[in-house]
């Protein structure tokens, strides 16, 4: 599975690069990226805390953080995702997803910390 995640991963960014973000082939491979993350975690209430989502996950957190607090306001989708593409981090998609928030209840935890 992990070579499946790879590979999808890998035509989801050049499908960014070729296509941009929001077209409609770019959203259909993100939305099979996050099924096959939703397959492999299915039976799990989180992610374990060795694992690399996990570690992406913090990783991402911590940078949304950090541009938030730096330029004084959170990110549109638009701009995190564009951010996120072009530093290795996950997606607001993937964000949502793993935290179980909506993006304007990521702003409102996040920005109440700062």
């Amino acid at each position: 599975m992990i070579s499946d995640f790879k590979e999808l991963r890998e035509k989801l960014h050049k499908s960014i690069e070729m296509s941009g973000l929001h077209s409609e082939r770019t959203e259909k491979l993100s939305k099979r990226y996050n099924e096959l993350v939703n397959l492999y975690y299915q039976n799990e209430k989180q992610y374990h805390k060795n694992s690399s989502m996990h570690d992406s996950y913090l990783k991402s957190i911590k940078n949304l953080k950090k541009i938030t607090k730096d330029f004084v306001k959170f990110p549109t989708i638009k701009e995190w995702n564009y951010y996120a593409k072009e530093n290795n981090l996950l997606s607001s998609e993937s964000l949502k997803y793993i935290s179980g928030n909506s993006w304007h209840d990521l702003r409102n935890r996040i920005s109440s910390k700062l």
